[in-house]
C-alpha cells in the first residue's frame, strides 16, 4: 500500500484489525510508555492515543512492533525496493536477469530528493511545548522524541546529495534548556551529521538542521 500520510496508514491498520485506539485521556509521563511496553511485549497491535495530556496533537507508537505489521505496512513496495538493494550489492544481476530488475531504476530515481516550493509540513506553525511530551523512563532528563527524522546538509557544499538524513534523539525539555526556544540533539561525531557539525565550527557557522516528525512510513 502506498500512504500519502501517517492517518492514511493508521486507517489501513484499523480497518485490517492491527490498530488499538486510546479514547480516553493518557499522560506522555512515562504512562504512554508503559501502554506501549506493554502491548509491544505481547506483539499487539499498533497504538493511537487520541488524547495526549497537554497536547492538541495525538499519536500513535508500536507501528513497526512486529515483522509481519511492518511487512504489511510496505506490501506494495518492498519487493521493489528489496530490488534496488540488491543492484547495489552487485550490479551484475542487472545483466544476469534484466527481466527480474527492469523497474529497479525507475523504484530508485523515484527515491531522489526533490525540492517543492509548498506543502502540508508548512501549512501551520506550533511550539515544543506543545508537542507529546514523552517521557519513556523515570531516570529520563526529559521528554525526547525517538523516531525523528533529522536532515542535514555540508555546509562546505551545501548539496542535496551531500547530505545526511539519520535518526538521532531530540530531548525536548529539561536539564537546562529554555522551553520553546532550545531542545537537545543526541548523536555520535563519527555521524554523517557529526561530519557536518565539526565543518560548520571550522568555518564558523551554525549548523541547520531540519527535524521531521510523522509523515508517510516511508519516511521513518
Amino acid at each position: 500500500m502506498s500512504y500519502h500520510s501517517l492517518r492514511d496508514c493508521i486507517e489501513d491498520l484499523k480497518k485490517h484489525g492491527q490498530l488499538l485506539t486510546i479514547s480516553e485521556e493518557v499522560d506522555p509521563e512515562l504512562e504512554m510508555a508503559q501502554i506501549h511496553l506493554q502491548v509491544n511485549q505481547q506483539r499487539g497491535p499498533a497504538i493511537l492515543y487520541e488524547k495526549v495530556k497537554g497536547s492538541p496533537f495525538p499519536a500513535v507508537s508500536n507501528l513497526f512492533g512486529t515483522e509481519k505489521r511492518a511487512e504489511f505496512i510496505f506490501r506494495r513496495q518492498l519487493s521493489k525496493v528489496a530490488k534496488v538493494i540488491t543492484l547495489k550489492g552487485d550490479p551484475h544481476k542487472a545483466l544476469r536477469q534484466p527481466w527480474r530488475y527492469l523497474s529497479a531504476p525507475f523504484t530508485a530515481l523515484y527515491s531522489l530528493p526533490k525540492k517543492v516550493r509548498s506543502g502540508p509540513v508548512t501549512k501551520n506553525e506550533t511550539s515544543i511545548s506543545q508537542l507529546p511530551m514523552i517521557k519513556s523512563w523515570p531516570n529520563d532528563g526529559g521528554a525526547f522524541i525517538t523516531l525523528p527524522q533529522v536532515y542535514s546538509e555540508d555546509p562546505d557544499k551545501n548539496q542535496t546529495l551531500k547530505s545526511n538524513l539519520g535518526m538521532y534523539r531530540v530531548q525536548l525539555n529539561g536539564n537546562d534548556y529554555l522551553l520553546n526556544k532550545e531542545i537537545g540533539l543526541h548523536y555520535q561525531i563519527h555521524r554523517g551529521i557529526g561530519v557536518h557539525h565539526t565543518k560548520a565550527i571550522e568555518l564558523g557557522q551554525p549548523l541547520r538542521v531540519s527535524i521531521f516528525v510523522g509523515g508517510p512510513p516511508a519516511h521513518t
